[in-house]
């Protein structure tokens, strides 16, 4: 309680403001239009929130909103459009424009919507009680469990079928629901009411609360809405093609491992590369391959890469791996073992991270598939060149295809999202929501 008790007081004084500061959000003690509809794009916690002053409220709303804007400069790899970015905020409030400002404001996306929707749902059911205690319950056997699983799982926006037979068994249609919620959660897939899954289940709704602003906030990043957009959402390992507003395609992908995470960024696909070359990044070279060819001489000549000096092209048996020369680089010849696979989508990005083939599919079984240097690997790369306009061919020639449009690429972090009506989620694999609702 005095923990709660100092940070509402900590942020009371944090958002203290002087007398003089205009309330560019209050009508009195209570929110104005603007107000009520930043309030609703950045959902404050509600009891931290309530237990400040109307000067306090209108602090923290215009400070988390350029908060907002700033987060949008850094994910926008490219220059955003002018009511997108903090000028035009800042000019609104000089001119007293907040309502209008704010009405170009709200995303304009389906997933947006549904979540928000839940989020406000969730907010208005009572508190849910606790799973009763007991064993795992395996497909096919009862206990008193079962009735409370299928009325948490409805509060969840998953509501199992009704039961085939008696309401206390755990009947194939609840174990294959089990297994739904266990594969979005990266929890093994096994349709049984275990303890990882009853402590899912389990979460307090303050806890899901939370987790569902952190990932609408996160909605609030992506630039204005686009009809078609290629979407890779990080924890839930998945890339999907959206035209005309609706998912066109979709597939695994495998992305960066947690100390090496895919950042979250927008962009645009501007070239296909068939049959690319790999030019490893310094660090790929200082932390795994060069301990490889140290481990096992020879590894790198195997692998078809040469070293690139300022003199010249080397083989890699040319050169002392345990004290190389400086400015070495390593360049990995097109191929069937090539790192990057047959296709590469070239994309513009400070991060210098792109969508390409891989040579080892085997890694798509996988449910964990964090396991890249951030580049995001494609399950079926040809299908998705196919989808964006592309005819790669055949060949073993290397060639760069410009894209026949400019098509958006967003990497996103959203471990909580609506499919098919029904809430779902992914496993934090960079421990975001930790930090952010901490």
């Amino acid at each position: 309680m005095l923990r709660i008790v100092g940070l509402l007081w900590g942020l009371m004084l944090s958002t203290a403001v002087p007398a003089s500061e205009p309330l560019y959000w209050h009508r009195g003690d209570s929110l104005n239009e603007a107000g009520r509809v930043l309030h609703d794009l950045l959902l404050p916690e509600p009891a931290a929130f309530a237990a400040l002053g109307p000067a306090g409220r209108d602090a923290w709303l215009t400070r988390e909103w350029r908060r907002v804007l700033a987060g949008r400069e850094r994910f926008a790899q490219y220059t955003l459009p002018a009511h997108w970015r903090a000028p035009a905020f800042e000019q609104a409030l000089r001119e007293g424009r907040q309502a209008g400002y704010l009405a170009g404001q709200v995303p304009d996306y389906e997933g947006y919507r549904q979540l928000h929707r839940h989020y406000r749902q969730l907010g208005e059911r009572p508190e849910p009680a606790p799973l009763p205690p007991g064993p795992e319950v395996r497909p096919g056997e009862r206990d008193a469990a079962i009735p409370a699983l299928r009325r948490r799982l409805a509060e969840l926006g998953r509501p199992a079928p009704a039961p085939a037979g008696r309401a206390d068994a755990l009947d194939p249609a609840l174990s294959a629901e089990l297994r739904a919620l266990q594969q979005a959660a990266g929890l093994p897939e096994h349709g049984r009411l275990d303890a990882a899954t009853r402590a899912l289940l389990d979460r307090p709704p303050g806890a899901l609360r939370a987790e569902l602003r952190a990932n609408l906030r996160r909605w609030l990043l992506l630039p204005p809405a686009s009809r078609d957009y290629v979407l890779v959402n990080i924890p839930s390992y998945r890339l999907t093609l959206v035209r005309q507003g609706r998912p066109s395609l979709a597939m695994k992908v495998i992305v960066g491992r947690p100390d090496w995470p895919t950042p979250e960024l927008a962009t645009h696909i501007h070239a296909l590369k068939v049959n690319p070359d790999w030019t490893p990044t310094a660090n790929i070279v200082r932390e795994d391959l060069l301990p490889a060819e140290r481990r096992s001489p020879g590894f790198l000549a195997r692998n078809g890469f040469s070293a690139r000096l300022d003199q010249g092209e080397l083989s890699p048996s040319a050169i002392d791996w345990s004290a190389p020369p400086p400015g070495v680089r390593l360049v990995q010849a097109p191929g069937p073992g090539n790192a990057l696979g047959r296709l590469k989508f070239e994309m513009h990005n400070r991060f210098d991270v792109y969508l390409h083939d891989t040579p080892d599919k085997a890694l798509f079984a996988e449910p964990m598939r964090a396991l890249s240097h951030g580049c995001v690997r494609l399950a079926e790369p040809a299908r998705l060149a196919r989808g964006l306009g592309w005819q790669p061919g055949e060949g073993q020639a290397t060639r760069l295809l410009p894209a026949p449009e400019r098509l958006p690429v967003y990497l996103v972090y959203f471990t909580a999202w609506v499919e098919q009506g029904r809430l779902v989620f992914a496993r934090d694999i960079y421990r975001k929501n930790e930090r952010e609702t901490g």
